[in-house]
């Protein structure tokens, strides 16, 4: 059965999209079967994965049709406040993308990433939580219920959640086993922490006082790290300080851990973004790949503990 994991952060740009994407680019070029979840409005890591072309002529923002999402995460949730089940509209068969990533060789288009596939996201769930105000059943566990339908095909489901704490977040961590915190180590990234993990927790509890199931703080995942900057240098010593108080006080699971694996500031994996590839593709031997292999495996011993 499928371990999900949800890469979650309040901050925006540090980065978080890009890590989800790259460990999960490793671990399906590990032949670990993958499934991304895209629970961010802004679809960012539908069309990192999709590439732009792809994701338009998929989702063609100039589509008048009334359902053109409904290969999407946001059909999932109309479904679920949908009680005529005629209506419901989402179809696994094609909304999930096998094998997304594609990359051109001599003219001819490859999938060097068979295991990992991808349920994108549009703009459309901006619109969910006017929608869903008014629906009060379990509305927490609504992706959940979607998950535990394909578990067992995957080894890892990982959920880009989106920079806030709405619904998508808060269905996103209920469904999860674990959580990843990207971050910046400068003081802006690190000073949200503490209503971040507070925020989580409800929801955590949630889950626990329903289905007597907790969700563990996997690790805080350290990003975009420049070991010449002293801000730098010393805002990862802030967070080890921070995790260690969350620890001590209860707040997270007292085996939550801030990465060795560092991943650190280089042009490699800004250029792969670009090329719409994980960096472990679109250069296999560069550092920044020797670096989320690492971390891939620091995240396999941390949670088969």
């Amino acid at each position: 059965m499928g371990v999900v994991i949800s890469f979650i952060n309040l901050k925006g740009g540090v980065g978080k999209t890009t890590c989800c994407a790259n460990v999960a680019g490793e671990l399906a070029r590990e032949n670990r079967k993958v499934l991304v979840i895209d629970a961010d409005p802004q679809a960012n890591i539908s069309t990192l994965l999709m590439g732009i072309k792809k994701y338009h002529e998929k989702f063609n923002p100039n589509n008048q049709s009334d359902d053109y999402y409904k290969d999407s995460i946001y059909q999932i949730f109309l479904d679920a406040m949908e009680e005529n089940e005629e209506n419901k509209k989402f179809n696994f068969d094609t909304a999930i993308i096998k094998s997304v990533v594609s990359k051109t060789v001599q003219g001819t288009e490859t999938h060097p990433l068979t295991h990992l596939d991808l349920l994108p996201a549009t703009h459309h769930l901006m619109q969910l939580e006017q929608k869903i105000v008014n629906y009060v059943r379990s509305r927490f566990a609504i992706l959940e219920r979607f998950i535990n339908l394909i578990k067992n095909e995957y080894d890892f489901i990982l959920i880009d959640c989106p920079p806030n704490i709405y619904t998508t977040t808060h269905n996103s961590l209920y469904a999860s086993d674990y959580y990843i915190i990207p971050t910046i180590p400068d003081y802006l990234s690190i000073s949200g922490f503490p209503l971040l993990i507070n925020s989580l927790n409800r929801t955590i509890d949630i889950k626990k006082e329903e289905k007597n199931e907790r969700v563990i703080l996997a690790g805080v995942l350290v990003n975009l790290m420049d070991m010449r900057i002293n801000v730098h240098k010393d805002g990862l010593e802030s967070i080890k300080r921070v995790l260690r108080y969350f620890r001590q006080n209860g707040l997270v699971d007292e085996n939550a851990v801030v990465f060795e694996s560092v991943i650190t500031n280089k042009v490699d994996v800004k250029n792969a973004s670009g090329n719409h590839l994980p960096v472990c593709v679109d250069k296999p031997r560069s550092n920044s790949t020797m670096e989320y292999m690492k971390l891939c495996k620091e995240i396999l011993e941390r949670i088969s503990k």
